[in-house]
């Protein structure tokens, strides 16, 4: 099993971290979407993106929630991170896409601030994408009123969050320091007591 994509990318790590406390062996290959890298992850996935998870018969899997989907069923309901059914899974779900949206919305000003020309940048737009990151990770930080977000045990979105409230200190410093969220950093702290966690860092 091999895992496409750099620990840099808060969607590749999580289904690293996931990996690693499923204690599901896999290969790290950390292709960029970009340069010499592209042909080669193109090959592997047509468009282009990281996380992909090829399989040990050659399948190749895309996009983070499907490879995560595919993880939870191989180590059943009793140690997915994700619930199986009912209303947990709906909430474990809802936290999880409040995480994701927070750190794609903060990619977006990272990509607009560092890949475009300053006299090119769509000031709203980088306005818009901030409040959006802001008010996601604010809103978890509301909701984070005991260890974790969701019941007694870590759950994906206590992952997931976690991931990108770290990425949001190594990547975007000056948005995170926008953002009153302090019981997330306690979350982080939290999660970097997991192995699996701690390991896939990025360097």
């Amino acid at each position: 099993m091999q895992l496409l994509g750099r620990y840099l990318s808060p969607f590749v790590r999580r289904v690293a971290t996931t990996l690693g406390i499923y204690e599901i062996p896999f290969e790290s290959n950390p292709l960029q979407h970009t340069g010499d890298d592209a042909p080669r992850l193109r090959a592997l996935n047509p468009v282009g993106r990281v996380p992909a998870l090829v399989l040990d018969n050659g399948e190749v899997i895309v996009d983070s929630a499907a490879i995560l989907d595919y993880l939870d069923r191989e180590v059943g309901p009793d140690r997915a991170l994700t619930p199986a059914s009912g209303s947990a899974r709906t909430q474990v779900m809802s936290l999880t896409g409040l995480a994701l949206g927070g750190v794609e919305k903060a990619i977006a000003v990272a990509y607009e601030v560092r890949f475009r020309p300053e006299e090119r940048r769509h000031a709203p737009w980088v306005e818009r994408c901030s409040e959006q990151s802001s008010g996601a990770y604010e809103h978890l930080n509301s909701l984070l009123e005991d260890d974790w977000l969701h019941g007694s045990q870590m759950t994906q979105a206590d992952l997931t969050t976690a991931i990108g409230w770290q990425f949001m200190a190594l990547g975007m410093p000056d948005l995170k320091a926008t953002i009153n969220a302090p019981r997330l950093d306690g979350l982080l702290e939290r999660m970097l007591e997991i192995p699996a966690f701690k390991d896939t860092i990025p360097g």
